[in-house]
């Protein structure tokens, strides 16, 4: 809404904070809710504070093994959650100990997709 200059009017929320990142709110599904500052309308977090489509940046740890088979792995599963080809998939890799770290670019068109691909990195067992 809008004040009589015409300005967009702020929302105000009384009580405990909008977006209070100790005590988030959940979807019926499960996803973290966040509220708009301006209006207060809540929206599943990547639906709200990401703008697609996008290369999304993420960091998927875990043990590697004697073939180093977990970055391409990890690169196979953002290619085919994504739609692409895993050559189009940009990552970096790091090794510290026993313990690989796997930095991708994912190509996203939406955040259902967003969604679906923490999903899929989430099954992989290591």
């Amino acid at each position: 809404s809008t004040d009589s200059s015409g300005q967009q009017k702020s929302f105000v929320g009384i009580g405990k904070p909008l977006n209070d990142v100790q005590n988030p709110e959940y979807d019926e599904n499960g996803y973290t809710l966040y509220a708009d500052e301006t209006t207060g309308e809540k929206k599943r977090v990547f639906e709200a504070l990401v703008e697609y489509p996008s290369v999304f940046k993420m960091k998927i740890v875990g043990q590697d093994d004697e073939k180093e088979s977990f970055a391409p792995e990890i690169v196979e599963i953002v290619a085919k959650s994504c739609g692409v080809e895993e050559s189009m998939v940009k990552h970096t890799l790091r090794k510290n100990g026993k313990w690989t770290s796997v930095t991708v670019h994912a190509p996203v068109k939406n955040a259902d997709m967003l969604y679906s691909l923490y999903e899929n990195v989430d099954k992989n067992p290591r």
